[in-house]
């Protein structure tokens, strides 16, 4: 079983310059290399595979003096995540996806990442990284224990992280609770078939300013001059607004997913990304309520549907249960009536067969809780009264 850990780190400024460093000479080979694959493809029809483009890496090195100080192993590390980059785009064309040919990486970007395969060690507060030295680090946990696999660095919001993936001994999970069903929504986030609703701004009253305030510091950039020294403050002011939200819905989704790791939990398997596409269509075939379609798509992705059940999952030890969303804000979960008129409003149900008046959520939720109880994943079609 692996597992995560996030931590902040504190380099000094030596440290730093080298932690740039390394961030530029990987996003430089991975650009190279990328760009070396398309012109052999194109020219000669020949895919360079990653083994050959790492055994140039000691070419570029005696090219370029200033590649000897990084770490060579986060050198490869980079090329073969180009690698994956291509694996994933092959893997979308077969499939029929959208492909997402990889791209070039820009120093502009406010995010910048390279990672290390081995030889990165943690004692106390403080995370050794080759070529770097021991760098004080911030949320390390004491009970911090396994095999390290990987150690990605990365500088977000002008602040340095450290993600160490950890490979330990899977424990047999017991639930201590009752099965629960959790239906997603829009006004609430999570929703469970015990009658609970939870959002957002329930726990964390200064969401909404953090929102108001995101929205300010996206029009004051848009208002700078591009390339200015103002453009750059607000760049890094929005950055780090940008963060500051993130946080507090990460630390949200933390919790209520603390709460559903002790039941056996079910949910409905939801295809978000589709749920989340554009409506504005195509010049010739123009899309409907845009506008809408807009506000809703940001409202489930600021709800962060995809991160809970991800947070979910590795925190029941992948004992989660999924079902079959279709028509469960539709039937009854008491007499089991299935009509589109039920739904009388976005939060009230009304049964028209049986009368029962119920949270439209809540009865989503049972009906969520039920399938994954009887296995019952059949896709019902609507009665007409």
């Amino acid at each position: 079983m692996k597992r995560a850990v996030k931590v902040r780190l504190y380099p000094n400024k030596t440290q730093q310059e080298l932690l740039q460093k390394h961030f530029g000479a990987c996003r430089y080979v991975y650009n190279r290399s990328l760009a070396l694959k398309k012109y052999a493809y194109q020219k000669f029809g020949v895919n360079v595979s990653a083994h050959k483009l790492i055994k140039r890496l000691p070419i570029l090195k005696e090219r370029y003096e200033w590649l000897k100080e990084i770490d060579s192993q986060a050198l490869q590390q980079s090329i073969r995540h180009l690698d994956e980059a291509f694996k994933h785009f092959f893997r979308r064309v077969k499939n029929g996806e959208t492909p997402g040919f990889p791209k070039f990486k820009t120093k502009k970007h406010t995010k910048q990442s390279f990672q290390y395969p081995q030889r990165v060690k943690v004692e106390g507060k403080k995370l050794y990284l080759p070529k770097i030295g021991w760098i004080k680090a911030k949320g390390v946990r004491d009970d911090l224990s396994g095999k390290i696999k990987t150690v990605t660095v990365s500088y977000e919001a002008y602040k340095y992280y450290a993600s160490i993936l950890l490979e330990i001994e899977a424990e047999p999970i017991e639930f201590v609770r009752e099965p629960v069903g959790i239906d997603m929504g829009v006004v609430y986030a999570i929703t469970d078939s015990d009658g609970n609703h939870h959002k957002i701004e329930d726990y964390s009253p200064r969401y909404k300013k953090e929102l108001i305030k995101l929205e300010k510091c996206q029009k004051a950039l848009s208002r700078k001059q591009r390339g200015s020294k103002r453009y750059q403050k607000a760049k890094i002011k929005l950055a780090r607004q940008h963060k500051r939200v993130s946080n507090i819905r990460y630390n949200f989704l933390h919790q209520i997913s603390h709460i559903y790791s002790e039941n056996q939990a079910i949910v409905e398997d939801l295809n978000i990304k589709a749920m989340t596409k554009s409506a504005k269509g195509t010049i010739e075939n123009p899309g409907k309520n845009v506008k809408a379609k807009s506000a809703l798509n940001r409202k489930i992705l600021q709800n962060g549907w995809s991160l809970f059940f991800v947070l979910l999952e590795y925190k029941t030890n992948h004992n989660l249960i999924k079902v079959d969303p279709k028509y469960t804000s539709q039937t009854c979960s008491r007499c089991g009536y299935v009509d589109k008129a039920n739904r009388i409003t976005q939060s009230r149900f009304v049964c028209k067969s049986c009368g029962l008046t119920i949270n439209a959520d809540v009865n989503a939720a049972k009906n969520i809780l039920a399938r994954g109880i009887h296995g019952n994943n059949a896709r019902q079609q609507p009665k007409v009264a």
